[in-house]
């Protein structure tokens, strides 16, 4: 009886021994991770484009002073240009996250624009009404802070001064050819870089229509037409998530279009509902709360995998939850609210829409917080009449080509801010 009882002890210790280190090793794998994760999220946070988040103009007819505070160092190159007087500054790639800045009511600036131009700069545009030169140019860091300064003085001066600071001025090539290390550099041509996201794919089959219409082979066909159709504009690059069929995880996805900085990010999709009679075209932008049954009941599906991967874009450190990332969102989620906007009013009169065509939903694919994202619902293979629709060339073509005037109009301003 004795030995008994002191095999069970020993059998206890050795479980309690066990667990500890088990417990050990776990707590082990938990500190390796976060370190990891912290190293990784300073490799991707030096990648990421700069955080314009204040900016403002002072001064009267004579002088005017640009005052623009970043979240990071940036190089930047200011110059003249005549017939119209401007007055430009480029900088490295940067997020506006001005609010409205107001021209000073007595200046010689009678107007201000800035935006990207190219896949690795941006461009800040001051319209002239009189001659001015540049009196001084600066970038300093903030006093207590991590933040830098921008102060750039203008003068009011004479024509003939002007026209000679005009000829003086280096004139920076609007297009020029990135770094191979930029991975947005596809080619040295394009300003704007689409990333196309068609749903689904390999395993993941998505929706199956009742005429047994797949929705993955239906959005990567459109994909396919899409790009096409935006590349005949050199002034676009397109990629696709993917090409063929094979299956991606969500985070690999959002990942992808972080990694080659897109400019817009297009989910296209084809699901199907339990309420057979919805259909119609369906935008949809990002939203953590408010989302309706139908946006609700599609997210949940969309974001089930992802789930059980158990992968969180918003799972990141702490710090990321400051002032400037939640300016970069705010942004970004008014850009992307833009585009739902600019699409619906495009498809509206030829294709046919749901009765409430934008729509909030917290689907995943949305998440990346410095690219205006949107999915799009082509219609719904649960409804014949969608399904049917969803495999008729002539409608595809004009869907695609609806499509690709609402991309257009969405980066007009930005190709207006170029020379």
């Amino acid at each position: 009886m004795a030995r008994l009882w002191d095999l069970t002890v020993v059998t206890f210790k050795t479980r309690r021994l066990t667990r500890l280190l088990v417990l050990i090793a776990l707590l082990k794998a938990a500190v390796w991770a976060m370190l990891w994760q912290d190293v990784s999220f300073a490799a991707q946070e030096s990648s990421e484009p700069a955080v314009a988040f204040a900016g403002r103009l002072v001064g009267d007819e004579t002088r005017l002073r640009l005052i623009m505070d970043f979240d990071k160092r940036i190089e930047h190159t200011s110059y003249l240009l005549a017939n119209p007087a401007r007055f430009i500054v480029d900088v490295p790639t940067t997020v506006f996250a001005l609010g409205s800045v107001h021209l000073p009511k007595a200046s010689f600036a009678s107007d201000m624009k800035y935006g990207s131009i190219s896949t690795d700069r941006s461009r800040i545009v001051l319209a002239l009404s009189s001659p001015v030169k540049i009196e001084r140019a600066t970038v300093s860091r903030l006093k207590g802070r991590k933040h830098y300064r921008l102060i750039i003085d203008l003068v009011k001066t004479d024509e003939q001064t002007f026209r000679a600071a005009v000829l003086k001025e280096p004139r920076p090539v609007k297009r020029r050819a990135a770094k191979r290390s930029n991975p947005k550099a596809v080619n040295g041509k394009s300003d704007m870089l689409v990333v196309l996201d068609p749903g689904h794919g390999g395993r993941d089959g998505g929706a199956i229509g009742q005429g047994k219409t797949a929705e993955k082979d239906i959005v990567l066909r459109f994909a396919k037409r899409l790009k096409a159709r935006l590349e005949k504009d050199k002034r676009f690059t397109v990629l696709l998530t993917r090409n063929n069929d094979r299956y991606i995880t969500l985070s690999r996805r959002v990942a992808f279009a972080r990694r080659h900085r897109a400019d817009l990010l297009l989910s296209i999709h084809a699901d199907a509902l339990r309420q057979r009679f919805v259909r119609g075209a369906t935008v949809y932008t990002l939203s953590q709360r408010g989302a309706d049954q139908i946006a609700r009941s599609l997210s949940q599906n969309a974001n089930r995998l992802q789930m059980l991967e158990n992968l969180e874009l918003d799972s990141e450190p702490d710090r990321v939850s400051n002032i400037l990332l939640e300016l970069t969102k705010r942004e970004t989620r008014t850009f992307a609210k833009r585009f739902a906007g600019l699409l619906i009013d495009r498809y509206r009169g030829d294709i046919r829409l749901l009765k409430k065509p934008h729509r909030a939903a917290n689907f995943f694919v949305l998440k990346a917080p410095e690219i205006p994202s949107v999915l799009l619902e082509l219609g719904y293979l649960s409804n014949r009449k969608d399904e049917k629709m969803l495999n008729d060339p002539k409608w595809t073509r004009m869907a695609v080509d609806r499509t690709a005037k609402a991309i257009h109009a969405f980066f007009a301003p930005r190709f207006a801010v170029g020379h």
